[in-house]
């Protein structure tokens, strides 16, 4: 039995809570990637992936590398040049 077309389940949209800034890789090879947590205006760096031949114990992917305020990582990228 089917019914109008209105009773269908409709899932909203959700706003998009993480927005990737950068991915870089690291010497080790793996890939790191930042990203701004909209809600809350915080920027977070993790381990995306783990590089196959890398020994650093602390590289996991998903481990969180650094959380702060974006205008910090801005600062960052400045003084490098």
């Amino acid at each position: 039995m089917t019914g109008p077309a209105g009773s269908l389940n409709y899932v909203r949209p959700t706003p998009t809570v993480f927005e990737l800034e950068a991915l870089e890789g690291l010497p080790c090879g793996c890939v790191t990637a930042a990203y701004r947590a909209r809600p809350w205006d915080v920027s977070v760096v993790s381990v995306e992936a783990k590089g196959p031949h890398c020994i650093l114990a602390g590289h996991t992917s998903g481990q969180i590398l650094r959380l702060g305020d974006p205008e910090e990582f801005d600062d960052e990228g400045e003084s490098d040049e």
